[in-house]
């Protein structure tokens, strides 16, 4: 279900159905995650984000399906970092004591479980610490093959502040997109802070 909806909302944007908006330059406040871009941004309509939390954002510079940075803020104990229709495989939830290996997991497992076993498999590697302004958190590399799709490369930063869990997910489309997008994807995620 999870998977047509998905595609569904892809032929909605490319058929011009929704209108992004644009973020300049600048630092953000989103729901308390701060960031910082060098460049322009597309904001994806909340529609193009079916899965994600009601306080969450998608930023893209050449459309959904080639590039996205994924923000999701401020994660409560018990809460997951998606949602899913009733009916669905439970995702995975946040617990405010997980290591960073948990967090890496937590990350994985939910994307697998977003477009169901079969559907795609993800691999994370290379976890290493960051610290995000003063809280320390992990960064690690994502490799994504998506069964009807292009493969995806990405990059996520994850950290827990005031026992809640934010994260920053980017995805870019290989060959291509991702190295095209990937420094300043990076520059924004190592720069997130609340």
């Amino acid at each position: 279900m999870v998977r047509k909806s998905f595609v569904l909302t892809a032929a909605m944007l490319l058929s011009g159905c929704v209108a992004y908006s644009a973020v300049a330059p600048g630092t953000i406040d989103y729901s308390g995650l701060k960031v910082t871009s060098a460049q322009a941004w597309n904001v994806a309509p909340g529609v193009a984000g079916g899965a994600l939390r009601k306080d969450s954002l998608q930023w893209t510079q050449d459309g959904l399906l080639l590039d996205r940075i994924v923000f999701i803020p401020a994660v409560a104990d018990g809460e997951t970092l998606f949602r899913v229709s009733s009916g669905a495989d439970a995702l995975p939830s946040f617990q405010a004591d997980m290591l960073p290996n948990e967090i890496e997991e937590i990350v994985e497992s939910s994307i697998v479980k977003l477009f169901a076993q079969g559907e795609v498999s993800v691999d994370t590697q290379n976890l290493r610490p960051h610290k995000f302004g003063e809280t320390q958190g992990v960064l690690f590399d994502m490799q994504m093959a998506v069964s009807d799709g292009p493969d995806y490369s990405g990059i996520t930063g994850a950290f827990v502040n005031g026992g809640k869990l934010y994260v920053i997910i980017y995805l870019g489309a290989q060959p291509y997109y991702f190295d095209k997008h990937k420094d300043e994807a990076l520059a924004i995620i190592r720069g997130a802070r609340v």
